[in-house]
Parts: structure tokens; C-alpha cells; sequence
């Protein structure tokens, strides 16, 4: 427990004492002290300081800058205690606890605000701290407390950071968000007084409100109808979906109704022009539109044949109407009349038209008259025509009308059933819409003439119909039929043989489109030439057409495709061999075989062979094996296993007298197992052996490893006879001159260095002279009789050296 002091005695084998005496110094310990500290997670380190010895360590290091040292700093993510050891100059040491609170940053909440520009001011609060400060302070009214408004002109983010009351900071982001006033848009309208109805529509808003309500259908909605008396200006308030408001101004414009004035000659002759006028608008329209030049002006000419009441309806610049009325008195002692019925003709016909009752006569129109005036004219038309004839004597005019009718010509139409043959068919032609028939061409036809006749073209013809009407108007059509050539098929296989499993190709020629069947085996059953793989032979007809659906001419022709079956062919199982080694892989099922790959394989032709894979690894062998041409294939799988890797060493050479240590090595275990000389081994199937060949011999080592694949290597030892010794195993010291001293003996000897040992391992005797040996005594006494231990260091004359040792007998004097 303190600094002591001991005494040691001790005594010899001879009984001598003597003394000495020992202090254990007992050191105290140092007293270590360390701080603790606090931070907040993740944003601080904390100092650890220890005092009180010279060398710390720290435990557990996790979270610390250093395990060693007197200061050092930390930042766990959790509250973490730490032992501190300290060690004096002594190496005394102890130690002592620190502790590193880790606190919690706090959790910072704000709400978010929403505003509209210019009309409210957000309230922001901020909770889970104890001093707060906003950043950026646009638009806010502090950027200090929990609390600030803020009235931004656009959306605006804002980060709120707080401190708790352990001077931990955190923050979060928030935004009062500043939504644009919505952008009321409204239609204006103009009106006409006591006419119209405006109808006004707001957009931009989901709310609004119309104010004054004057002339108007409703004071809220986004459309409103009105119908003011006078012009009107309106204001609409609209509220969006956020609550924001804005408004705008239109107005409804009521324009005055135009106020017409007339003048006019109202009483006239029949037919006689006559001005008629009307004012106080822009724009005219005269109903009914006859006897006018015009219905559209403010001036028109008015030729009446008949007392008339003109409607004028008025427009004004403002798009207002008004109407009034004008009646036109006609008075007339003149009759004119024209002819008594009417006349028909056919188009480009003629026909003559008369008038009576006036003196003068004028027609109109007279574009297809043979004149334009006169009692008696020829019409011409071209279509039916109504014409206008005025009579005029002294005094007044009056007219008549005669309608001349133009007649159609006849319609023919022609039915064709059907009007699409083959070649080598007929068809009924049947036509409609005249009196008589004439058929032309006439050579396929049964008749030239006649409402019905049979064709049997043998190409597409035309042919021309002529109809004529009881009238004798002549109308004509064409018809055509369409004959399609009947196919002529020719079929060909490219094989007609072919061995199960494989395709042969069938085309065939002759026709537009083409079917195959049966269509089990065939590619492409619609294909001029298609690939086809039948199981058995197989009779394959094809379907040859010209034309299209529904109107096809088809013929059919039949081809055979011969199908040999292939051979089954079986192959031996798999076969597992070491590397180097050969197996015997055979097959059958077939006629002739072919083996692949061909590499190490003894007769690739052969359905037993012999293979000698290269390597380890799994090979696959394929055989092909074939009758009539027909083949079918099979694999064996040769498992080749790697022989050991076994490394005997490398070769070495020594001396006569010498032994070496052989070390093998491999892979797997390894073992010497002979010697080439016939020379047991000291340790048989051991990766180490000694031996002490005496001549040139080479020894065998080999492995098996987990596959029981063997491989050996052989490392040779060469020995010399550059020096050799002798070394005896008993002598006789008894006086008789024979055999007297124990020495090594030999040739190319340069030094014998020899040490003489007892049972108890004393030394007995040493020599370092070739030539000087043990002669049996020891201090000038002759040794008791028995084994001794001798070693001797061999120096020969080429510089090798080697250590002999052994047991050689004494024999003495008998007693």
C-alpha cells in the first residue's frame, strides 16, 4: 500500500549466503479532472479539458476528435457520458467522467397568411421558441417578436429563426402570399330605343354587382339584360375567389329610331317610270321588289303595271330601323294578251309567241328572241322562260306574259346485273327514263335495240345507250363492264422434299391474290410464295383469284411436299473425368454421326470415340446425327475436374555428406511418396521430409484434391562428392593402439570444430583441430564407459560448412 523495502538472501551449492535488499516505491495516483459541456444537435462542439497526469484516453471515442490528449472536442447527436483515464510520469493513472447534454433544436411553427394587394395586412405568429427574427423584413412591421403583420406588394417568403432558452436556434419558412385584385372585364352595348334588349357580361370574378340598377334585369350575376330609355353608365364590383375586389365601368347607348319622309308620283299609267323617293335614314330596303330598278336606294324607278303598296324599311348610321309605306295607283284602259297556251319544247328547240291588243309591242327579255319587238316573235331558250310583253298606244301601256316551257331531255339510266364478270360470264344490261332504246357496240350484245339485252364481253367494254322521249328528245348514258380475267395457277415447292422440322417455299403464279390450305403449317396463307413447314407429307392447294372482294374470279391448283422424319438421337450420359484424363462418349438413334467441336475428339465420324478435353471446365460435346440427309441432334456434358497444383520445389544439389529438407506445396495437401533410388522416406505422403541421398536422386510429390484428381511434380537432387567425413560410432581407449581416440575422419576437410557431451550435458571435451581427437578422459581421468553426445562442425575446403551431431560408446578397460 506504500514504498517498501525487502532483503534477499541467498546461498550457492557450496552453502555460501549473502545478501542484497529490494524497494518497491509505491507511487500515488493522479487526480484527474475534466469539465463537462452542453450543445445544441447539430450545430455545435463542445471542449473537453482533463487535468492532473500527463497522457488521456478517452472512451468511447465516438463523436470525438481524438481518443488521446488532454483537450478534445466533440459533437454526438445524443447526450453521451465519457470516461477520461489519465496517466502520471509514474504510469500511474486513474480516471474520471465527463459529460457532453446534447440538446434539442427547438421546433420552430408559423401559420402563413394570405392578402390581397393593397386592401389587408397579414398577421404572422410564430410558436416553439423564445426570441424570434424574421428575415427578410420586406413589408413586415418588425423583424423581431412572435408576432408582425405584414403588408408585402408581391408574395413573399419569409424564414423565421428562434432561439430556445438553451441558445438553440432552428427555423422555418412561411409566406404570406399577396393575390392580385381580379381583372374585371365587361362588354358595353349599344341599343335602339324600345327596339332591343343589351346584354351585358363581366368576366374575371366568381361574384358581382351591377349598380345603378336603372334599365337593368338584375343588380348581381355576370350577365345582366338592359333596356334604358336613354343612355346608361353602369358600374360592376367583382369578388374572386380570394375575396379580392375590383371594378370597372360600361354603359348601355340608346340611339333615336330614324324619322322617314316620302315623295312620289302616285297615280300613273300602267308600265310607265315613275320616281319614287325616301329620306331620313342611311340605308333602304323596298318591298316587294317588283317594277323596280332597285330595292335598295333612297331613289328608285317604279314601272307598275298594277296599282302597288311599296313597303320602305330604313336603317340608320346607328343601326336603327323604322319603316313606312308608298302606294303607286295605276291606271290603265289598255289589255294586252299573248298567247292562249302555253308552248313545250325540247332543249335547243324553237317556238313562235304572239301578242295582241296595242299598237306597238316590246318583249323582254329578248335574249333568245328572234326580236324584241313586234306582235309575233320566235323563241330560241335554252330553259323554261316567262316573257314580258308591254303594249303601248297613244296614251298608256300595259302588259302580258307567255311562259314558253323547255322539256328535259330523257334520263337514261342503265342497270348492270352484275356489272362485274369473269372472263367467259354474261350479265343483263336493263335501262330506264326514255320511250326507245339504241345499244352500241352491238358484237357481245344480244341486240342493238330494246329496253333489255345480255352482254358477254370477253374485256372490259362500254357501252353506249340512246333514249328517246314521246316528245322525241334524245338523252344518252354509257355503262361499263368490268371483266376480270379468270387465274391460270401454276404451283412449285423449292423442296418438294423435306425432313421434319424444316420449311420448304411454295409460290405459285398466275392469279392477283392467293390462299393456301390447309393453313395450319403455312406461313403466310395469303402469300404468292410463302414458307410452309408441314409435320407429314402434305397436299397443299392454293386458291388463286384476279379482282377484289366481292367481285373475284378464282381458280385452284394442288401441290405435295414430301416430309422424311428425322432421326431420335441419344447420347451417352455425362461424364466427369480429371484434367489431362480420357472418356469414351457414344451415340445412336441415327445412320452417321458428326461430333462438335471437333478439338481433342479421336474420330469425329464415329458413334464412339474417344476425347481428350483441353483444360478443366464443363464441355459440351454436340453430336449430329443424320438419315436420308435428315438430322437430329444430342449433347453430353464432360465434367473435366482441374488437378492440384503441387510445386515440389525447385532442384538443388549438395554434398555426399549433407541432408536437405524437400518442402512440397500445392493447393490442396500434398505428400512425398518416393524416391527415385528406391530409398524409403523418412516420413511417407508428408509435405516435408530430410533425406541424405547418396547419389542423384529425384523424389515424387504429389496432391489429390476434392475431386480425387492427383498430380504430382518431382524435384532432383544432385549430389557431389567435393568432400566427404567420416564419423565413428564407438571407439576402445584401452592401451592397445587400435581404435584408441574418437576423431572425424575424411578428405577436402579445411576445419573440425568438436565438442565431447555427457548424459547430463556437460562438456567433456573440445577440439579444434582436424587432427586432434577425444582419447576418452576428461581433466587427465579416463570417463566412466558409455554413450556420449558428440557434435561436430564441418568446415570442408570449398567454404560449406556443416553440423554433424550423434552418439558415439565408449568402451573401456575391462575391469
Amino acid at each position: 500500500a506504500s514504498s517498501q523495502n525487502y532483503t534477499i538472501s541467498g546461498t550457492d551449492i557450496n552453502g555460501c549466503i549473502t545478501n542484497t535488499t529490494s524497494t518497491i516505491t509505491v507511487n500515488t495516483l493522479p487526480v484527474v479532472t475534466v469539465n463537462s459541456s452542453s450543445i445544441c444537435i447539430g450545430q455545435q462542439t463542445a471542449t473537453l479539458t482533463a487535468n492532473g497526469a500527463n497522457t488521456y484516453s478517452w472512451t468511447p471515442s465516438t463523436d470525438l476528435s481524438s481518443s488521446t490528449g488532454s483537450v478534445v472536442t466533440g459533437n454526438p447527436i445524443v447526450t453521451q457520458t465519457y470516461s477520461v483515464t489519465g496517466t502520471d510520469v509514474n504510469g500511474c493513472f486513474s480516471g474520471n467522467t465527463s459529460t457532453i447534454t446534447v440538446n434539442s433544436l427547438p421546433t420552430i411553427t408559423t401559420n402563413s397568411a394570405t392578402i390581397c394587394v393593397g386592401q389587408q395586412t397579414a398577421t404572422l405568429t410564430a410558436n416553439g421558441a423564445t426570441t424570434y427574427s424574421w428575415i427578410p423584413g420586406t413589408g413586415l412591421s418588425s423583424t423581431t417578436g412572435s408576432v408582425v403583420t405584414g403588408t408585402p406588394a408581391a408574395s413573399e417568403n419569409y424564414t423565421v429563426v428562434g432561439m430556445d432558452a438553451n441558445s438553440c436556434i432552428s427555423g422555418t419558412t412561411t409566406a404570406i402570399t399577396v393575390n392580385s385584385l381580379p381583372n374585371i372585364t365587361v362588354n358595353s352595348s349599344t341599343i335602339c330605343v324600345g327596339q332591343q334588349t343589351a346584354t351585358l357580361t363581366a368576366n374575371g370574378a366568381l361574384t358581382y354587382t351591377w349598380v345603378p340598377g336603372i334599365g337593368l334585369s338584375a343588380t348581381t350575376g355576370s350577365l345582366v339584360t338592359g333596356t334604358p330609355n336613354t343612355t346608361q353608365s353602369y358600374t360592376v364590383g367583382g369578388i374572386d375567389a380570394n375575396g379580392c375586389i375590383n371594378a370597372t365601368v360600361t354603359s348601355i347607348s340608346v340611339n333615336p329610331l330614324p324619322t322617314l319622309s316620302t315623295s312620289a308620283n302616285t297615280t300613273v299609267c300602267p308600265l310607265s317610270a315613275n320616281t319614287l323617293t325616301v329620306g331620313g335614314a342611311s340605308s333602304y330596303t323596298w318591298s316587294p321588289n317588283i317594277y323596280l330598278n332597285t330595292n335598295t336606294s333612297s331613289t328608285v324607278i317604279c314601272t307598275p303595271s298594277v296599282t302597288t303598296t311599296y313597303t320602305i324599311d330604313a336603317t340608320s348610321l346607328d343601326g336603327c330601323t323604322n319603316s313606312t309605306s308608298l302606294t303607286i295607283a295605276v291606271n290603265n284602259t289598255v289589255v294586252v294578251t299573248a298567247n292562249a297556251t302555253t308552248p313545250t319544247i325540247c332543249p335547243l328547240g324553237s317556238t313562235n309567241i304572239n301578242a295582241s291588243g296595242a299598237t306597238s309591242y316590246t318583249w323582254t327579255p329578248s335574249l333568245s328572241l328572234s326580236s324584241a319587238n313586234g306582235a309575233t316573235v320566235t323563241s330560241s331558250t335554252s330553259s323554261t322562260q316567262t316573257y314580258t310583253v308591254i303594249g303601248a298606244t297613244s296614251t298608256c301601256t300595259n302588259s302580258a306574259q307567255v311562259v314558253v316551257t323547255v322539256t328535259t331531255n330523257p334520263v337514261v339510266n342503265v342497270a348492270a346485273t352484275p356489272s362485274i364478270i369473269c372472263s367467259g360470264s354474261n350479265t343483263n344490261l336493263t335501262a330506264s327514263g326514255a320511250s326507245s332504246y339504241t345499244w352500241t357496240p352491238n358484237s357481245t350484245l344480244s341486240s342493238s335495240t330494246g329496253a333489255s339485252v345480255t352482254a358477254t364481253p370477253n374485256t372490259t367494254t362500254t357501252y353506249s345507250i340512246t333514249g328517246t322521249s314521246a316528245l322525241g328528245c334524245i338523252g344518252s348514258t354509257t355503262t361499263s363492264i368490268v371483266v376480270i380475267p379468270t387465274p391460270t395457277i401454276s404451283v412449285f415447292g423449292s423442296p418438294l422434299t423435306i425432313c421434319a422440322g424444316k420449311t420448304t417455299t411454295l409460290s405459285a403464279i398466275g392469279a392477283t391474290n392467293y390462299t393456301w390450305s390447309p393453313s395450319g403449317s403455312v406461313n403466310n396463307v395469303n402469300s404468292a410464295s410463302t414458307t410452309a413447314n408441314p409435320v407429314l407429307t402434305t397436299t397443299y392447294t392454293v386458291d388463286g383469284t384476279n379482282g377484289t372482294a366481292p367481285n373475284l374470279c378464282t381458280s385452284s391448283h394442288t401441290i405435295q411436299i414430301l416430309v422424311i422424319q428425322n432421326p431420335t438421337v441419344t447420347a451417352s450420359p455425362k461424364q466427369i473425368i480429371c484434367e489431362g484424363q480420357t472418356t469414351l462418349i457414344y451415340a445412336n438413334g441415327a445412320t452417321n454421326y458428326t461430333w462438335s467441336p471437333s478439338s481433342g475428339v479421336d474420330d469425329i465420324n464415329d458413334s464412339t470415340t474417344y476425347i481428350s478435353p483441353v483444360g478443366s471446365g464443363v464441355f459440351i460435346y454436340t453430336v449430329t446425327g443424320s438419315n436420308n440427309n435428315c438430322t437430329s441432334t444430342a449433347t453430353v456434358e464432360v465434367l473435366v475436374n482441374p488437378l492440384p497444383i503441387v510445386n515440389a520445389g525447385v532442384d538443388t544439389t549438395i554434398n555426399i555428406d549433407n541432408t536437405v529438407t524437400l518442402t512440397g506445396f500445392g493447393n490442396t495437401s500434398v505428400g512425398f511418396i518416393n524416391a527415385s533410388d528406391g530409398t524409403p522416406l523418412s516420413c511417407n505422403y508428408c509435405p516435408t521430409v530430410t533425406v541424405n541421398p547418396q547419389n542423384s536422386t529425384c523424389y515424387t510429390l504429389e496432391g489429390i484434391n476434392e475431386f480425387g484428381c492427383r498430380a504430382t511434380d518431382v524435384v532432383c537432387v544432385t549430389v557431389t562428392k567435393d568432400w566427404s567425413v567420416f564419423i565413428p560410432n564407438a571407439f576402445t581407449p584401452n592401451g592397445d593402439i587400435h581404435n584408441e581416440v574418437f576423431i572425424p575422419m575424411g578428405y577436402a576437410i579445411d576445419e573440425i570444430k568438436l565438442t565431447i557431451y555427457d548424459r547430463w550435458g556437460h562438456v567433456v571435451f573440445k577440439s579444434n583441430d582436424t587432427v586432434i581427437g577425444w582419447d576418452g578422459t576428461k581433466n587427465g581421468k579416463i570417463c566412466e564407459q558409455g554413450v556420449y553426445v558428440y557434435q561436430a562442425e564441418i568446415t570442408a575446403m570449398s567454404g560449406e560448412k556443416v553440423i554433424k551431431t550423434g552418439h558415439v560408446t565408449l568402451l573401456g578397460k575391462t575391469k
